[in-house]
């Protein structure tokens, strides 16, 4: 692996940047090779990426198609320091090694924008991946433009739009070994001169990477049924105003988990199922997870002499239910079922000069309300091989498999929330080569929260009896009911200096401060106080950053390549962390504070009129500068343990990505392009309580895709390789519930091959 990571590094350090498509070049003999110049709207106005001070990734249409990127886990792959990773529960986006844990009372801490509306919460991600213009990866604070909540940095999503001609295109796939099967297709259609319409859908039907050998079962797992539709209606009444109205829906629906026991436990080591990360797993919970997301938004543009006005009007929200096997194995000892329905509606008014003035400005206002309700429940089953083992022989396992307590647990939780913020963002241009950037951002939230967990005697309505009650208590589950209201107002500023040193290199300085939204513990199962107590940490506080980036953006080789980097050095206070309490909740609290910093180095090099290769490395080192009560390893004899000065899960030294995209005509009117892209990720924790039993070593994987079609696009066909040097890669690790001494981990997918075909007409 270190010869790998070397390699990247060697390549990287000239030619780096995930994937960009095969850039447009004039063909005509004589004429210099020159990249395409790929324009961005990370600053709420079209600009050149090379023009934008921030580290951004971006992909077109195109380039997703090209790298088989299907939803945001794909972009991992391609993207310096982003991670999504699938949890038991929900998903977790990681920047720059800061993200969220398993908690419906967390926003993520990677801000999602869809068309300009925030996506604040982890089965939002679940929504419409289909039919995108761009997909632009911000890192860093981005608090002023994009809000309170992007405090490690946004992802924006633009969807396509209806044009001025007549487009549709049929495309599908199959391949396996998961037995996928998808389809899409989109018509964009002109009515008139001012009137468009563009409707777009994706079916998708996989059978899963996974195999469950329980006897209940015994079926692939985590297959997934998926249909996403969504119509846009363009309408431009005059020259002046431009408006689209666009409805998406999405449902899926998930049968199984990725996770699968992984060390023995207690109960699995006497069990005699399969303890071996290999695929292979044993739940006897029939899981499941649907969910339906929807999106309603409205955007406005209004041009004059003075600037754009800009109205986002927006209603998305999601019904889910799931039913989670929470111990991972054949034993029925924590099945939870989970209803969450989540509904908000905001509006953004914006105003942005024509630019090119002294002064450049943006200023607006937002608002946002939204209300969530989650419910929760597990009949519960505690076995003394959750208190203690006992060993593994004859007499041990029966001792161990004996059920010591068994009830049900119904847990309920509400939370509401108004939010209102006001921005402005001024740029002095002092001269053609110096520029400066101020930017102010003040939001106000008001935010209600409810929870309450009731204990009945198993098949019952009535109250546990007290040597049950005991038992669970022990166990840090004891009935409750808590209700807090909080009100909290903050100031973001932000800086940022930006000189042309030449023609060909832009520099650039950030101060910025960013912040993430306090609120309500959705998951543990007390109401107790002191450390790691559900009284106490009901409410957490308000997740703050200070961050400083230093970077450049060059064109090189007279406009064939360009080179980019960024340092970075962030520091975060008051920072949220969710951890597995190793029974049936979650514990959330304020950590401390944290540091993390590093390098990114992107690029893209046209070497000739049919060879493009790009590519990202990226360094990071993450710190704990304070974290005394931080979870312990589940085999530990301590319930709190001093993380400081250690680094935190999902955090990788270094990760590095090349690619290579050849294009060569067969003939007059057919190309033939092969793509292939490595990517590498070096050795990291998957857990919270950086348990080495949950450490994935570095790994590369590799993807191919070879293609043919006719060169002005109205068919292709493609063989597609993901994961060919199929790694066997953990997401998240976590120990097992209710059962002592084991560990579990939720498995990447394997290598998959795939057959294309497009239609265009």
């Amino acid at each position: 692996m270190q010869k790998a990571l070397t390699g990247a590094l060697t390549l990287s350090a000239l030619i780096s940047l995930p994937m960009q498509s095969m850039a447009q070049t004039e063909a005509t003999a004589g004429k210099k090779l020159q990249l395409e110049e790929v324009l961005v709207t990370a600053q709420k106005r079209m600009q050149s990426l090379a023009d934008v001070p921030v580290s951004v990734t971006a992909f077109d249409g195109d380039k997703l198609k090209k790298a088989g990127i299907e939803n945001l886990s794909d972009l991992s792959d391609y993207t310096p320091n982003f991670k999504m990773v699938e949890g038991g529960l929900l998903p977790n986006v990681y920047m720059r090694g800061v993200g969220s844990g398993s908690n419906q009372g967390f926003e993520l801490s990677v801000g999602i924008f869809s068309d300009g509306v925030h996506l604040g919460r982890p089965h939002q991600t679940r929504g419409a991946f289909m039919d995108l213009e761009r997909v632009e990866v911000l890192r860093g604070p981005q608090s002023i433009l994009f809000g309170k909540n992007a405090i490690a940095g946004a992802l924006s999503l633009i969807s396509a739009k209806p044009g001025d001609e007549l487009e549709s295109y049929f495309s599908g796939m199959t391949g396996g070994p998961d037995d996928i099967q998808e389809f899409s297709a989109m018509v964009s259609l002109p009515i008139s001169d001012s009137f468009g319409v563009r409707a777009a859908f994706r079916s998708r039907d996989e059978d899963g990477y996974m195999y469950n050998e329980n006897p209940a079962l015994a079926r692939d797992e985590p297959g997934v049924e998926e249909f996403s539709g969504r119509i846009t209606f363009g309408w431009d009444p005059t020259e002046a105003i431009k408006s689209s109205l666009k409805l998406e829906q999405t449902n899926r629906v998930q049968r199984g988990r990725q996770f699968e026991t992984s060390h023995a436990s207690a109960l699995t080591g006497c069990s005699g199922e399969n303890v071996t990360l290999d695929g292979i797993k044993n739940t006897d919970t029939e899981e499941f997870a649907e969910i339906d997301n929807y999106n309603l938004t409205l955007n406005v543009d209004v041009e004059s002499a003075a600037g754009t006005f800009t109205s986002v009007t927006a209603a998305s929200g999601f019904d889910s239910e799931d039913l989670f096997d929470g111990d991972s194995s054949s034993f029925n000892t924590v099945p939870l079922l989970g209803m969450e329905e989540y509904d908000q509606l905001s509006q953004e008014f914006r105003f942005t000069s024509p630019g090119g003035e002294f002064m450049d400005y943006i200023f607006g206002a937002f608002y946002q309300s939204s209300e969530m309700v989650f419910d929760e429940s597990t009949p519960l089953v505690v076995r003394n091989g959750a208190l203690a083992d006992a060993g593994r022989d004859l007499l041990g396992c029966m001792i161990n498999m004996q059920t010591n307590v068994s009830a049900d647990l119904d847990k309920n939780f509400y939370m509401n929330s108004d939010a209102w913020s006001g921005f402005v963002q001024l740029t002095f241009n002092w001269s053609e080569t110096l520029r400066t950037t101020l930017g102010l951002r003040y939001v106000r939230e008001e935010k209600e929260g409810f929870r309450e967990l009731f204990l009945y005697q198993s098949g019952t309505r009535n109250n546990v009896d007290p040597v049950t009650g005991a038992v669970l208590s022990a166990l840090n589950i004891e009935a409750h009911e808590l209700h807090r209201i909080r009100d909290v107002g903050v100031t973001l500023p932000s800086l940022n200096v930006q000189w042309n040193a030449t023609p060909d290199v832009m520099t650039y300085f950030t101060a910025t401060q960013g912040a993430k939204s306090g609120s309500f513990d959705a998951r543990n199962n007390n109401a107790s106080e002191g450390p790691g107590g559900g009284g106490t940490n009901f409410e957490f506080e308000d997740e703050l950053a200070t961050a400083y980036e230093l970077g450049a953006k060059m064109t090189l080789a007279d406009g064939a390549a360009e080179l980019n980097f960024a340092l970075y050095h962030v520091k975060y206070e008051e920072m949220q962390v969710s951890v597995f309490d190793g029974v049936a909740g979650f514990v959330v609290s304020n950590a401390g504070s944290a540091l993390t910093q590093g390098v990114e180095v992107d690029s893209r090099w046209l070497l000739s009129e049919s060879f493009m290769l790009s590519g990202s490395l990226a360094y990071l080192d993450f710190e704990w500068l304070d974290y005394r009560e931080g979870p312990c390893v589940a085999t530990d004899d301590e319930d709190i343990c001093d993380l400081t000065g250690k680094q935190n899960q999902q955090t990788p030294k270094w990760s590095a990505s090349l690619s290579g995209t050849y294009s060569i005509p067969l003939s007059s009117s057919v190309m033939l392009d092969f793509t292939a892209d490595v990517s590498y990720k070096d050795r990291h924790f998957t857990s919270g309580d950086l348990d080495p039993r949950g450490i994935q070593d570095a790994y590369t994987k590799v993807n191919a895709r070879l293609a043919v079609g006719e060169i002005n696009g109205r068919w292709s066909l493609a063989l597609v390789g993901k994961n060919l040097s199929d790694e066997m890669t953990v997401g998240i690790g976590s120990p097992t519930v209710l059962d002592v001494g084991g560990f579990r981990g939720t498995l990447e997918p394997l290598r998959s091959y795939y057959l294309e075909g497009r239609v265009q007409f």
